[in-house]
C-alpha cells in the first residue's frame, strides 16, 4: 500500500552554507523590480543531502526565480546541452564537454583534478594530461565567462569548481522539485506536490548524458535513471492517494512494461486496477510478474507483491479509497478532444482497420506506437485514419490531439514543425508566451508534457518525416496516426501501412452510400460506368455522388456520359470544394524547386501524351530524349510525389485521372513542336523495341514489323498517341490475310 513519505529531518551541509553573490543579486533585482522585500544570505538555506544550496523561504515560484537569474542554464537529462538567455553555448570538443557535465554534477563543491583526471581521460597515461586539463578549463571558461559575472570555473585547492546556482542544472532542479514534492505531500498539500512532481519529470528529454560513454558518465546516468523512475513512482502513489486510479493504468503500465523485473510498478498497476474495477486483469498482472521472476531470477514475487495479490483475491476493504474527505483533488490537466468528426459513408478497409487498432494499442516499451498511412491523393488516408482514431479514442485518458500539417491543402503552405508544435503546446494547455519562441525549445517543451501522458495524436496530410519527427509524443503510453502521401522510410520505430485503390465491389458500395441506393438500383449500368471511370479512387467516388446529391433531377446516365468523353472528365470531377484537379496540383507543387524537381515535372507532362498502360526508364529517356540515369531519376520522383505507381521491378504506372490532368496541363505547358517530337520519340522506342524481340524471337524473318498484330495493347496504346499527335499514311494499320498488322512501310518513320 503506497503511503506518502515522511518529511525528511533539515540536515544541513556545512559546506553549502556558503553564499553565493551573483546569485543573491540576482535574486534582489527580482524581487525588487517586483515590489518585493530583498532577501538576505540567511534566507537561502542548503537543501538536505544535496550538494547545492535550495531556495528555501522564498515565497517566490521556483521556476519565475530561476527565469530572472541571469546566466547559463545546463540540460544533462536527455542530450547534452547549454544555452545562456535562451540561446544556445557552443561547446566543441568532447573532452571539454564531458569536463563541464562532470563539474556541473558536483556544481558548488571542489572536484580533486585527480578525479577529474580519472574520469574524463580515463586510462590515459599520457605526462601531459594534467597540462591538458589546465588547458581545457581554460577554453571552457572563455566560452562561459561572457554569460556569467563571477568566476564560473574556479580553481580551488587540489580541484576546479563549478560556480553556477543549482537551479541552473536540470539534474539538480529535478532533485531539488522532487525534494519540495515529497515535502509538500507529507504536510498535506496534495495539489502542490503534484505540480512539483509534473514539473520534475517534465524536465527529462531522454537518457541523462545522452551520447557520454565514459564510465563514470554511465555510472550517473543509471543514478540518475533510478532517481527519476522513483520519482516517477512517487508521483503515481500521490495519485492513486487521490483517486487518480483511472488515469494512472496507462502511464504504470508502460513504466512496468519497461522494467519487467522492478516490483513497485506492479504493486502500483495492481491496485490501479483493482479500483478500476479491473480485478481479473490485477490478478493477471501478478501472474505475469511470476512468470518473469521465475523465468529471469529463479524466484518468487517479493512480499508486497504477494500480500497484494491475497488482498485483491479476498476484496480486502483496505484496498479501496478512504473517505471523500480523505480524497485529495488533483489538478486536472487539459484533456484535448480535437478528433474530427467521422463519416457515415466510411466504406470497407476492414483489414486496414484492424491493423490500426492492433498497432496502436500493443505497447512497445520505451516508445510510443506509430503508425504511418501512405498512398496517393484522394486514396482516403484521411478519412481511415479519422474512422480508426474513433474506433479506440477511448483508450487514451489524456486525450486527442489533431494538427491538419496542410500538405495536401490546395493552394496553402504546409505548416513548419514549429507551427505544428505552437498549436500542439496551446492544445495542451500553453498559452500566449508561455509557448517557446523557437522550435528546439518548443519541441523539448512538446516532450516534456507528452512524457507521461496517454494521447493519441493524429498529424494530418504530413509532407515528410522531417516535419513529422519533432511531433512525436516522448512517452511509450501514447500513439500517433501520420498520414502521408510521401512513404515515412526515414522515420524509425514506424509501422507503415500502404493504401491503394478500392476494388470494384467496394467502391459501388461507397457511391451507391453517398448518391442513394435506391438511384444506383434504378440505373445499375450507369452507375458502373461511373465507378469504373473513377478509378477506384474514393475521392473521385466521393465528388460524383455529391454531384448526384446536389441535383436531385439529374441521371446517373448524364453523368457517366460526361465522364466517359475524356475531354469532360476532370470537369465532372468537380463540386463545392473538392476537385481531383487540386488534389493532383498539390503533389506537383510539392516537387523541390530544384533540377531534379524540373525534371520530374517536365517528365510528369510528357508522359501525359502516352497512353501506355506502364513505362519504364528507357522509353522515358526516349520521350524526354534524356540519358536513362536521367529519366529513371525523374521517375522516382514522380513515384515519391505518389503520381506514379509501381508496377514492378522496374516499371511505372499512371493513374487515368492523373494522365488525364497531366495532359491537360501539357498543352498549356509544353509547345506543341516539343510534345510532337517528343512523341515521335517514344514512338520509334517502342517500335525498335518490338522489332528487336520479333528478331529475338525469329531471327530468320525478312519482316519483322509485318506480322505484329498492331492490337497488342501497349503497342495500339503507343498507336493512338502518336496517331493522335503526328498522323499521316504512315502511321495507319492494314488488314492482311493473317489478321491485323503494321504495315510494312510503317518503319521507314
Amino acid at each position: 500500500m503506497p503511503f506518502p513519505p515522511e518529511a525528511s529531518p533539515d540536515q544541513r551541509d556545512p559546506r553549502a552554507s556558503r553564499s553565493r553573490p551573483a546569485t543573491f543579486r540576482a535574486l534582489r533585482r527580482y524581487l525588487g523590480q517586483r515590489g518585493l522585500t530583498a532577501v538576505s544570505s540567511q534566507a537561502i538555506s542548503p537543501c538536505p543531502r544535496a550538494p547545492c544550496a535550495e531556495l528555501r523561504t522564498c515565497s517566490v515560484p521556483l521556476s519565475d526565480v530561476a527565469g530572472a537569474l541571469m546566466g547559463l542554464l545546463i540540460k544533462i537529462l536527455g542530450p547534452w546541452e547549454i544555452t545562456a538567455n535562451g540561446e544556445p553555448v557552443k561547446v566543441a570538443g568532447e573532452r571539454r564537454i564531458a569536463l563541464l557535465a562532470r563539474l556541473a554534477l558536483s556544481a558548488g563543491r571542489a572536484v580533486p583534478a585527480e578525479q577529474l583526471l580519472a574520469d574524463v581521460w580515463g586510462q590515459s597515461t599520457a605526462a601531459t594530461a594534467g597540462k591538458q586539463l589546465h588547458i581545457v578549463v581554460s577554453k571552457l571558461r572563455s566560452v562561459l565567462s561572457p554569460h556569467q559575472d563571477d568566476d564560473v570555473i574556479a580553481t580551488v585547492a587540489g580541484g576546479y569548481q563549478l560556480n553556477i546556482a543549482c537551479e541552473r542544472i536540470d539534474a539538480h532542479l529535478f532533485a531539488i522539485l522532487a525534494r519540495q514534492a515529497r515535502t509538500a505531500w507529507a504536510q498535506g498539500e496534495i495539489e502542490t506536490a503534484d505540480a512539483l512532481f509534473q514539473r520534475a519529470l517534465a524536465l527529462w528529454r531522454g537518457d541523462a548524458l545522452s551520447g557520454m560513454c565514459d564510465s563514470w558518465a554511465q555510472v550517473e546516468s543509471a543514478r540518475l535513471e533510478e532517481e527519476r523512475m522513483t520519482v516517477l513512482e512517487d508521483h503515481v502513489d500521490l495519485r492513486l492517494a487521490a483517486g487518480d486510479h483511472h488515469a494512472v493504468v496507462p502511464v504504470v503500465t508502460a513504466h512496468a512494461e519497461a522494467q519487467p523485473l522492478r516490483e513497485r510498478p506492479r504493486v502500483q498497476l495492481m491496485l490501479a486496477l483493482y479500483r478500476a474495477s479491473r480485478s481479473s486483469e490485477a490478478l493477471e498482472v501478478y501472474q505475469e510478474t511470476r512468470r518473469i521472476m521465475a523465468s529471469e531470477l529463479g524466484i518468487e514475487p517479493g512480499p508486497a507483491l504477494r500480500r497484494l495479490q491475497q488482498a485483491v483475491l479476498r476484496r480486502d476493504p483496505a484496498l479501496d479509497l478512504g473517505s471523500p474527505r480523505q480524497r485529495a483533488v488533483l489538478a486536472k490537466p487539459v484533456v484535448p478532444i480535437e478528433l474530427p468528426a467521422g463519416t457515415q459513408a466510411f466504406t470497407a478497409r476492414t483489414k486496414e482497420v484492424a491493423w490500426l487498432q492492433k498497432t496502436l494499442t500493443d505497447i512497445v516499451p520505451g516508445l510510443p506506437a506509430v503508425a504511418a498511412i501512405h498512398g496517393p491523393g484522394g486514396i482516403g488516408k484521411s478519412a481511415l485514419a479519422v474512422h480508426a482514431a474513433h474506433t479506440i479514442a477511448d483508450r487514451f485518458a489524456d486525450g486527442v490531439l489533431y494538427v491538419n500539417l496542410r500538405a495536401a491543402t490546395a493552394k496553402a503552405r504546409p505548416l513548419s514543425p514549429f507551427e505544428a508544435l505552437s498549436r500542439l503546446l496551446r492544445s495542451l494547455g500553453l498559452e500566449g508566451s508561455a509557448v517557446p519562441p523557437t522550435q528546439d525549445e518548443a519541441a523539448a517543451r512538446y516532450r516534456s508534457l507528452t512524457s507521461t501522458r496517454n494521447l493519441l495524436v493524429i498529424l494530418d496530410d504530413a509532407l515528410d518525416a522531417s516535419q513529422v519527427l519533432p511531433l512525436i509524443p516522448a512517452g511509450p503510453a501514447s500513439a500517433v496516426i501520420v498520414t502521408s502521401r510521401q512513404i515515412m522510410a526515414s522515420l524509425d520505430s514506424t509501422s507503415r501501412l500502404p493504401l491503394t485503390a478500392l476494388d470494384h465491389a467496394d467502391a459501388t458500395a461507397l457511391f451507391a452510400r453517398i448518391a442513394h441506393p435506391a438511384r444506383v438500383a434504378a440505373e445499375p449500368e450507369a452507375a458502373q460506368q461511373i465507378v469504373r471511370q473513377c478509378g477506384g479512387l474514393p475521392l473521385a467516388l466521393r465528388i460524383a455522388a455529391a454531384r448526384l446529391a446536389a441535383r436531385p433531377g439529374s441521371t446517373l446516365s448524364h453523368l457517366a456520359d460526361q465522364l466517359a468523353d475524356p475531354g469532360r472528365r476532370l470537369d465532372a470531377l468537380q463540386h463545392a470544394d473538392l476537385s481531383i484537379r487540386d488534389s493532383i496540383e498539390v503533389s506537383l507543387q510539392h516537387l523541390p524547386d530544384e533540377p531534379a524537381g524540373h525534371d520530374a515535372t517536365y517528365a510528369f507532362l510528357l508522359l501525359g501524351l502516352l497512353e501506355s498502360a506502364t513505362h519504364t526508364a528507357a522509353a522515358m529517356s526516349a520521350l524526354a530524349d534524356w540519358p536513362e540515369q536521367r529519366a529513371e531519376a525523374a521517375l522516382n520522383r514522380l513515384l515519391d510525389a505518389r503520381l506514379l505507381e509501381a508496377a514492378g521491378p522496374g516499371r511505372y504506372r499512371m493513374h487515368d485521372l492523373i494522365r488525364l490532368y497531366a495532359r491537360e496541363q501539357a498543352v498549356h505547358r509544353v509547345p506543341e513542336h516539343e510534345r510532337v517530337t517528343a512523341t515521335r520519340r517514344a514512338f520509334r522506342h517502342h517500335l525498335t523495341t518490338v522489332k528487336h524481340a520479333h528478331v529475338l524471337i525469329d531471327p530468320l524473318t525478312d519482316s519483322p514489323m509485318v506480322r505484329y498484330p498492331a492490337d497488342r495493347p501497349g503497342l495500339r496504346s503507343v498507336l493512338r498517341s502518336g496517331m493522335a499527335l503526328v498522323g499521316g499514311p504512315a502511321y495507319q494499320c492494314r488488314t492482311h490475310r493473317h489478321g491485323q498488322s503494321l504495315d510494312a512501310d510503317l518503319w521507314a518513320h
